[in-house]
């Protein structure tokens, strides 16, 4: 079993665990034989009861499925101010499944599980007032690897308009060739209509040890020699080094309370980063592994529902008019996506964005790095956005010349829906001809992979061109008020999340569970 990590638990939210714990009091366990993945990416339970294969007992609140591992929150009887056990347990050592039958946050344990405790209370308290909230985000793509269908990757998070139609680019980390064959399988399982035009595979192939990762544009990077960070630090001191130096699922994420929205340095959180810097390096390749929370996936769905009755006509003057669309996707990504500035030595210089990764799955991103005008021994590298709207798993640096690799493109040899119609002709090019996806629908695909040079290895690249339409209640009139802010005023965004966040911390703190 993997080391166990620890989390501090505030009062507060270990008032939200208790809310969790009185919800499922009247529940059952109920023992499943199905794959314990597949249960709890299907039914997202809010707790389960593992049997272990030396016949130990563990109960996990929030479990979640990381590659081959099942993670959750171990439930002990403590006092309530000792912290909480993040339990990393892997699925071959899992005999036994129990899972409590009637949970009452089952409906929402998508949107929380996972995703840091500080979230999970906010999550807790939403489903509380009646209104679960749902996680939106792009299509996913599922990886076979020789067992079983593995969630692999969200594709062009942030496209949700027409003309903000783009080519995602995203490592395939359980993509295995079987038979000289690849599959694939897309698939719509959120509130939305997905417009996929493209989808091909890029198989890479480099020196074995070397990490490929792609930037915003869709342009691949090889690290070779990647340098952990010396420390790390929070926007409010706190020491993250821990949680950021490897890519373990050990997220660093925002502190939640105490935040005022007149304040600007409370509008604002990250990350300041310090890396040894060798002698005259004047450029590098910043790797960074991350997504986003579901809270930040909610409240995009939250800023479409704002449209109320209008919100089809909304969408459809943005399609119509790719200026304006242009201009509000501008508005949202300097905002809610990640920047990353270094220091020189007297001011923080801008070095671009890191794209909307969607909550589902962490995403490899990579962005070039100038150190021309840094004037210190170290490199202070800064990642900066909306408080709560990123988990950072792991930052680190490579300084070294990028090493050569070669890509092939696959072609999908097959392609066929839940009905069995063909739809590879709709996926083959980037010809505005979409493969639309309803919730629930999905494709299963074949691409042939040529063998593996001899001496090299291979990282598997999912490359898709699209767009996706969050679907809305279209109830109610527009908040035309709230709308004009968004679009025009400066830190809109980070002001209304952190009110929405202090609305959530006050209904928990009165419901007297503290």
């Amino acid at each position: 079993m993997q080391a166990l990590r620890r989390a501090s638990l505030p009062r507060r939210l270990v008032a939200a665990l208790a809310l969790l714990a009185f919800l499922s009091a009247c529940t059952k366990w109920s023992t499943t034989r199905d794959p314990v993945d597949q249960v709890i990416r299907a039914q997202a339970p809010g707790k389960v009861r593992v049997t272990l294969a030396d016949r130990s007992v563990v109960e996990l609140r929030m479990p979640k499925i990381m590659g081959d591992t099942l993670k959750g929150y171990a439930v002990e009887v403590a006092p309530p101010n000792r912290p909480s056990r993040i339990v990393a347990i892997p699925l071959e050592d899992v005999r036994q499944l129990e899972v409590r039958e009637g949970d009452a946050l089952a409906t929402t344990a998508f949107f929380i599980a996972g995703i840091g405790i500080t979230v999970l209370a906010l999550g807790a308290v939403i489903a509380v007032q009646g209104a679960p909230p749902q996680s939106e985000s792009c299509p996913l793509v599922y990886s076979w690897d020789g067992r079983d269908w593995r969630l692999d990757s969200g594709t062009f998070g942030g496209a949700f308009l027409l003309p903000l139609s783009r080519t995602d680019v995203d490592n395939l980390a359980f993509a295995r060739e079987l038979d000289g064959e690849l599959r694939l399988k897309l698939a719509n399982e959120l509130a939305e209509t997905d417009y996929v035009d493209a989808l091909s595979v890029l198989a890479v192939d480099h020196e074995p040890g070397v990490v490929i990762a792609p930037d915003g544009a869709g342009a691949l990077h090889a690290f070779s020699a990647l340098t952990k960070p010396l420390s790390a630090h929070d926007y409010r001191g706190y020491d993250a080094l821990a949680r950021i130096v490897e890519a373990d699922g050990w997220n660093w994420e925002s502190s939640l309370s105490g935040r005022d929205t007149a304040r600007v340095a409370d509008l604002r959180d990250g990350l300041e980063i310090a890396f040894a810097r060798p002698d005259g390096a004047s450029a590098a390749r910043l790797l960074l592994d991350g997504s986003n929370t579901p809270w930040s996936a909610y409240l995009m769905q939250e800023y479409v529902r704002l449209h109320g009755h209008q919100a089809d006509a909304w969408y459809d003057s943005l399609n119509a008019d790719p200026l304006r669309a242009a201009r509000l996707g501008a508005k949202l990504a300097s905002e809610a996506f990640l920047d990353v500035s270094v220091w020189t030595g007297d001011r923080w210089d801008s070095q671009g964005l890191i794209w909307e990764a969607g909550p589902e799955v962490s995403k490899r991103q990579a962005l070039a790095l100038d150190l021309s005008e840094v004037n210190e021994d170290v490199v202070r590298v800064r990642l900066e956005s909306v408080p709560s709207f990123w988990l950072i798993d792991r930052v680190a640096i490579d300084y070294s010349d990028e090493p050569a690799f070669s890509v092939r493109e696959l072609q999908v040899k097959t392609a066929n829906d839940a009905t069995g119609r063909d739809v590879r002709p709709l996926l083959t090019a980037a010809d505005g001809e979409h493969y639309v996806l309803e919730p629930g629908d999905y494709a299963e695909l074949e691409f042939r992979v040529p063998p593996v040079p001899d001496g090299l290895a291979r990282s598997y690249v999912l490359s898709s061109s699209g767009w996706y339409r969050i679907h809305s209640p279209g109830i109610g009139e527009p908040d035309a008020h709230t709308l004009a802010r968004i679009e025009n005023e400066p830190l809109a965004i980070a002001r209304l999340s952190v009110a929405r966040m202090n609305e959530a911390l006050v209904r928990l703190a009165g419901s007297g569970l503290r």
